[in-house]
């Protein structure tokens, strides 16, 4: 088993609104599953879907190592002139 990220995609105004500064892409879930799929379907038991909102998912992994280059890239002066 893996860890995934899970995320709810779409705006709705009562789950996800732009207007409250939500993104149109949103973690709401962190798990361990066989795959993105079944990373999505534990997810959608306890995740509210509006709409057109669907899910995906992405290994844990990979998105925290995205997270720290971003946040070592932010606290890195000689990459902001």
């Amino acid at each position: 088993m893996r860890e995934y990220v899970v995320y709810r995609h779409g705006w709705n105004d009562v789950n996800q609104n732009p207007e409250h500064g939500l993104p149109q892409k949103m973690a709401v879930a962190r798990l361990e599953a066989d795959n993105p799929q079944e990373a999505c379907a534990k997810a959608r038991e306890r995740v509210l879907l509006l709409g057109p909102q669907y899910l995906s998912a992405e290994p844990a992994d990979e998105v925290d190592a995205r997270e720290n280059d971003l946040n070592r890239t932010a606290r890195d002066p000689s990459l902001h002139p």
